[in-house]
């Protein structure tokens, strides 16, 4: 088993609801075993700013999975909850973006991990130091990472996601 991080984001509808249902239909599988969820973060909107704030949280567990496969299932999760294209970085109800997958590298057309623009981005930073502070990606540590990015326009929204208790 490998731990895979990931990264949810939604700003349509019922923000905190769109990433709890997200995080249920990822973890309810078995495709990927839960190990922790972050906080929810309300957050800025990032690249197109001309549109209402953000959800953010990420989370960690434990496939065996191909980074294609990842990418295929996590594609699936956003479909199955309405996502529909629009433009880049415009609103949508849910975004599951693979942040990270062992210590695979892919830089194909269709996905590249760690993902490139994780440092790059407070909303993914604060939520992932939140649960792995500890995690060093390409020489980086998300800790370090995290507080130099800052915390501006970033505030706790509701508290981590967790799965139900299976009878």
């Amino acid at each position: 088993m490998t731990e895979i991080g990931l990264g949810f984001g939604s700003n349509v509808g019922d923000k905190v609801a769109n990433l709890h249902r997200a995080m249920e239909r990822v973890f309810a599988t078995g495709e990927i075993r839960f190990l922790a969820a972050s906080s929810v973060w309300r957050t800025a909107p990032w690249g197109y700013v001309d549109q209402d704030w953000f959800a953010n949280a990420c989370a960690v567990g434990e496939t065996d999975m191909s980074p294609e496969e990842a990418l295929v299932f996590t594609q699936s999760v956003e479909e199955e909850l309405g996502r529909e294209k629009t433009f880049r970085w415009g609103p949508r109800v849910i975004d599951v973006d693979i942040l990270y997958l062992g210590d695979a590298k892919v830089a194909s057309a269709r996905l590249i991990v760690p993902h490139k623009e994780m440092f790059n981005r407070a909303f993914v930073l604060a939520p992932l130091a939140e649960i792995r502070p500890e995690l060093v990606l390409d020489g980086k540590s998300i800790r370090d990472a995290a507080t130099a990015a800052g915390s501006a326009g970033l505030s706790r929204l509701a508290p981590p996601w967790r799965p139900l208790p299976k009878d």
